[in-house]
């Protein structure tokens, strides 16, 4: 199953292409995105696409802050700082050096990497937070370092808590993926707390796999880190794997696990999730898969994503992405015929 992100996402970066001069439709055509996707509430683009169009713009403006920074950050600034800190042996040395980096190259931000008893604390300060408006720009930087420490070290850094500098956004909805950890919003900075033993794991990667993670930017950065040994991955990974025989039960799921029911729930707070959220995520995405891929009724669909009733189906459905079933069907199926419009 491919990963998908938010219509909101591939809707603003499509407005500001337009505002920045730039041929916003082109973009998308080489991304194979349809037109009538913008500003559609509830429409999910493929992961892929959306990093071709931002790449796009990257390319096209020949900065990898988009603008939106006030200090352009010149394109391959990304690849340069990770040929400087590759060779770094541990991730707190590599750290220091990506700060430095940053600093000798832009004035967009200042990072800061700071520990307190056994935590740590990166964080950067945008300069000009005026000139992002919609935060594009910042969630993508904390989504960047955050991907790329924990591919530093083959292991997904498990996030305490992820600081941002504005209040809640329309598209909390997607954070819970993108940004796993407790948000708290309105903080004095954007950055995000980590037990300080991370620092000390060794940096397993070389030049070579260096040049691989960078030719997959920035698609990498709205996925979570492929060594995600977070609890709430292994949720995921377990209802996905029994989402043809039918849900477990949170009590199922915890004895699967070997924890109580109370632990589980307990452990996946501590992560800034909760067993729901997960479940409406695996439901909604397969959901949008059957939809938009296949034949079945709505009614069979509604069984296949565990709703015995297809009416609680359709409320649901619509409460995750804003339209009902069938119009998500008559909207955004590739090929609509009208078979495919009246199952």
């Amino acid at each position: 199953m491919q990963a998908t992100a938010s219509n909101y996402y591939i809707s603003r970066f499509y407005h500001y292409a337009v505002k920045c001069g730039l041929d916003a439709d082109a973009l998308l055509k080489q991304a194979g995105i349809d037109l009538d996707i913008i500003d559609v509430p509830g429409r999910r683009v493929d992961a892929e696409k959306l990093a071709i169009v931002i790449v796009g713009i990257w390319d096209a403006l020949q900065d990898e802050g988009m603008y939106f920074s006030g200090s352009r950050i010149p394109r391959g600034s990304f690849y340069m700082m990770g040929k400087l800190t590759i060779h770094e042996p541990n991730l707190r040395k590599a750290l220091d050096q990506l700060i430095r980096f940053y600093g000798m190259v832009t004035e967009a931000f200042t990072m800061n990497l700071s520990t307190d008893g056994d935590r740590a604390l990166l964080t950067f300060e945008i300069n000009y937070p005026e000139l992002d408006q919609e935060r594009l720009h910042a969630e993508i930087h904390l989504m960047s370092m955050h991907r790329y420490s924990s591919w530093l070290i083959a292991e997904n850094i498990t996030l305490n808590k992820v600081f941002f500098s504005y209040p809640t956004p329309p598209q909390v909805k997607e954070y819970t993926f993108l940004f796993p950890g407790k948000h708290v919003f309105d903080a004095p900075f954007m950055g995000f707390s980590f037990s300080k033993k991370f620092l000390d794991r060794e940096n397993v990667q070389t030049t070579g796999t260096l040049k691989t993670f960078m030719q997959r930017c920035p698609v990498n950065l709205f996925l979570q880190p492929v060594t995600d040994f977070s609890l709430t991955s292994e949720v995921r990974t377990l209802l996905l794997t029994h989402v043809q025989d039918g849900f477990p039960t949170i009590r199922e799921a915890a004895e699967f696990l070997h924890m109580t029911r109370r632990t589980l729930m307990r452990k996946l707070e501590d992560e800034g999730s909760s067993f729901q959220q997960i479940k409406d995520l695996v439901r909604r995405d397969r959901a949008i898969y059957f939809l938009t891929s296949q034949t079945l009724s709505v009614s069979d669909i509604a069984e296949k994503v565990g709703f015995s009733d297809p009416s609680v189906f359709a409320r649901a459905f619509k409460s995750w992405t804003g339209v009902s079933p069938r119009e998500y069907r008559v909207n955004y199926s590739p090929k609509k015929t009208e078979k495919d419009i009246y199952q």
